[in-house]
């Protein structure tokens, strides 16, 4: 993998239970790692959702092999979240291919 293809920063998000005072637990995005990546524009579609326009939008970050992310993750590049579909690892080219698709929350 080339590192002059990494440009765009990129933040990984997890989810975190907590407790509070009072015992109830509540859930949290909470930042796990702060990294860069390679954006891929995989592109996107117009669907009517419970009557609301959405544009979705399938994107391939390309990041190290290092970089500590799982499926149940996800990803903040530009202000928007991305839920993580697949991780394909690649020992040979040391990167991981992530394709996620826009949050619709």
């Amino acid at each position: 993998m080339r590192a002059g293809l990494l440009t765009e920063p990129i933040q990984i998000i997890e989810n975190e239970i907590i407790v509070n005072d009072f015992g109830e637990e509540t859930s949290e995005w909470v930042l796990k790692y702060e990294t860069k990546a390679r954006v891929v524009h995989d592109g996107g579609t117009r669907t009517n959702e419970n009557d609301e326009i959405y544009y979705t939008g399938l994107k391939t970050f390309e990041v190290r092999f290092y970089v500590p992310i799982t499926d149940f993750d996800r990803i903040v590049w530009n202000g928007t979240i991305y839920r993580i579909l697949n991780i394909d690892p690649n020992k040979e080219k040391q990167k991981l291919t992530i394709r996620a698709e826009k949050v619709n929350d």
